[in-house]
């Protein structure tokens, strides 16, 4: 871990005020980034005042955690240590929060052996020095190609925009094969035939593949009023209750889970138990065994 150079190297004149905050630290514009940005801090490394905070290079200014504070210039800490010359190995905050963070980091580890077995892959290139080998590569690559970092930035933006594209056109295909699937002739058809017949939208998300934002969209645009949370049709009860007995009834073995339910209690099964076999709770099995199918119009579930 890279320790930042102590402030008597660039005297800050900055202090904490009485609120918590800081105040611009006075040692004004030392150097300036190839942009012509200027540059409170001295380059290739960090500074640090006595409380252990690190100034700002680009506004001068202190902060505890200072790859938290560069979003409000608009920055991402890579672009942040390319431009001030500091390495991937430089934590950019302090070294308080960084060993807390290491600290916290580490318990994870010792706790939990699948995130072990996931970067034992990582863990084996970097004792080799083949991780590190390809990171100098892939620094050479980009640095004789001429790309400054906004470029790069850029690229991956364009990449991220095409990745984007090709999960939506994937998506709309598959939506077309299941509004085709349904018998209906559109998306906005299927959604109002299903929602009056009492789909959730739940069942619609999952029938689609659509989240929740673009479904409420494609619902209104249907003429779709979306019901009240609590607001369920007999139709839409009864069809939930038709599909826990199917599924209580298959865990089971059984044709009918009443039935079965009945041939229980009658060998002595408690609810309890009938509940755990079923996967159901003690109500739904009580509810079952109370009432005929015909007398159940509603379906509990």
């Amino acid at each position: 871990m890279g320790l930042p150079e102590r402030a008597a190297e660039v005297p800050p004149r900055g202090r904490r005020l009485g609120s918590g905050g800081t105040e611009t630290v006075g040692h004004g514009h030392l150097w300036a980034l190839l942009d012509g940005t200027p540059a409170h801090a001295a380059p290739g490394r960090l500074t640090a005042d006595d409380d252990g905070r690190l100034a700002c290079h680009l506004c001068g200014r202190w902060f505890a955690h200072l790859g938290a504070h560069l979003r409000r210039h608009g920055w991402t800490a890579t672009r942040y240590r390319e431009a001030v010359g500091l390495t991937l190995h430089v934590p950019l905050c302090s070294t308080e929060i960084s060993e807390r963070i290491a600290a916290k980091q580490k318990a994870n580890w010792d706790r939990d052996s699948q995130a072990r077995n996931r970067f034992a892959p990582g863990r084996e290139l970097a004792r080799s020095g083949e991780l590190n080998r390809l990171a100098t590569t892939a620094a050479t690559i980009r640095q004789n190609s001429g790309q400054t970092p906004e470029a790069v930035l850029a690229a991956r933006a364009r990449r991220l925009a095409a990745g984007r594209a090709a999960q939506a056109s994937g998506r709309d295909s598959r939506l077309a094969a299941v509004v085709a699937a349904s018998g209906t002739s559109t998306l906005h058809e299927l959604l109002r035939a299903r929602y009056d017949a009492g789909a959730s939208l739940d069942g619609l998300a999952r029938l689609t593949g659509l989240g929740r934002t673009r479904l409420r969209t494609e619902l209104a645009a249907a003429g779709v009023v979306v019901r009240q949370p609590g607001a369920n049709l007999q139709a839409s009860k009864r069809a939930r209750g038709a599909t826990n007995d199917a599924w209580a009834a298959a865990r089971v073995g059984a044709g009918d889970i009443r039935a079965w339910l009945l041939a229980q209690r009658r060998t002595g099964a408690t609810l309890r138990e009938l509940a755990q076999r079923t996967g159901r709770s003690v109500p739904w099995v009580r509810s079952r065994l109370a009432d005929p199918p015909a007398a159940r119009a509603g379906g509990s579930s």
